[in-house]
């Protein structure tokens, strides 16, 4: 009988382990019951260290394979801190996975997904910004769709805030990707004498203060938890002029800034091969934004995360690598965070961002220079960093 009791006990307790699933696994930052990791914004921007996209997954929203990515495993985001990442990115798409409006209540299937993937992340103490990224239908930044934009930004921040509030500063919250006019002559530029341009803006600063007072509404460690606030589509050009300003906050010194930096953009995105080398001015353009936004923001207190970057594939293997180690060694240097943008694609032209091969768990071939110049721009030293090419 004993024997007996002592089986069904077992059969109890591992059914109990199996029900907690990722969230308890080696995770204690999801833990309530012990001291939440605290970091002002020096050591948070220290540890970040050097950060990486799960793109063309979760935020595929359709679903997370929808766009020809594998199932997310543990195994893969283990191997990419291995391979010397401790920020990963992980953008969601939540729209198409709500019961609609007015509510806009996330499946729970869905919601749970996103939190197993989020401590994949934590399991490995690393930090994890966590996102709404392919929604910009539903929060269109018109005073037509104002209203419902923000209903919008308030139900799915409730609930992604309320899944998330015992979560310590591991876990960053960013409310929005790229809010733009999307469809219009104005998708990707602003002009300033239009009133349309002028009233996106205006509205995208509301989006984010209304998605900020949620979250610390929410209470618990929400309501110290890092806020990565947006800017017009998120261009590095927009976060720096007016009418954009950050939300304001009920604490200090937990607001952070995105930039979406694919700079210089004929080098780094543009698909033509006419512009395939990295040299001075590409190297003054860099220095150009980064400087700005550190004498706006990093040095007067609100974190710079250069959420999205990356170089496409010109079959410019030395390049790519001098960028990468460039870009990375002058955004330590003055205190922001790099994070990869990688969408699996290393097909030279247009969007070849992939970096690491998710099915083979290494990095792609056709992308070990630019993985490379990554890893000794974060281990150099800016003024230690030299050419790639070898010397004819």
């Amino acid at each position: 009988m004993k024997k007996l009791t002592a089986i069904i006990l077992a059969i109890l307790m591992i059914i109990s382990l199996t029900a907690c699933g990722d969230k308890a696994e080696g995770n204690s930052h999801s833990d309530p019951n012990v001291e939440a990791e605290v970091y002002d914004l020096d050591e948070l921007t220290e540890a970040m260290g050097l950060g990486w996209n799960l793109g063309n997954a979760l935020d595929a929203p359709e679903g997370e394979t929808s766009w020809h990515m594998p199932e997310t495993t543990k195994e893969m985001i283990d191997k990419v801190h291995e391979l010397g990442f401790n920020t990963v990115r992980v953008p969601v798409s939540w729209g198409l996975h709500t019961s609609g409006s007015p509510d806009y209540v996330i499946d729970e299937d869905w919601m749970d997904r996103v939190e197993e993937v989020v401590n994949y992340g934590l399991s490995n103490d690393m930090f994890v910004i966590l996102d709404s990224h392919h929604d910009n239908d539903f929060y269109y930044p018109t005073k037509d769709h104002e209203e419902e934009s923000l209903n919008y930004i308030e139900k799915i921040w409730t609930q992604i805030a309320d899944r998330f509030k015992d979560y310590d500063q591991h876990l960053i919250f960013q409310p929005m990707n790229e809010p733009r006019l999307a469809g219009t002559d104005y998708e990707w530029w602003v002009d300033y004498n239009n009133r349309q341009c002028l009233e996106a803006l205006d509205i995208i600063n509301e989006l984010n203060q209304k998605a900020l007072d949620v979250i610390r509404a929410s209470g618990s460690r929400n309501a110290d938890r890092y806020f990565l606030a947006v800017s017009y589509c998120g261009s590095p050009s927009y976060s720096l002029k007016e009418p954009y300003e950050l939300p304001k906050d009920t604490v200090e010194g937990r607001m952070l800034i995105s930039v979406h930096a694919y700079t210089p953009y004929s080098l780094a995105m543009d698909p033509s091969a006419d512009f395939r080398t990295f040299g001075n001015s590409e190297k003054h353009e860099i220095d150009d934004f980064m400087t700005q936004h550190y004498q706006k923001y990093r040095q007067n207190g609100v974190g710079v995360i250069i959420d999205e970057m990356g170089i496409i594939n010109k079959n410019n293997p030395y390049d790519r690598e001098d960028w990468a180690a460039y870009f990375v060694a002058k955004a330590k240097s003055l205190g922001l965070v790099c994070c990869w943008w990688d969408n699996g694609n290393t097909y030279p032209g247009e969007e070849s961002y992939g970096l690491f091969d998710r099915n083979a768990l290494e990095i792609f071939e056709d992308s070990k220079a630019p993985y490379d110049g990554l890893m000794t721009g974060l281990e150099t030293p800016l003024e230690d960093i030299k050419s790639s090419r070898p010397e004819s």
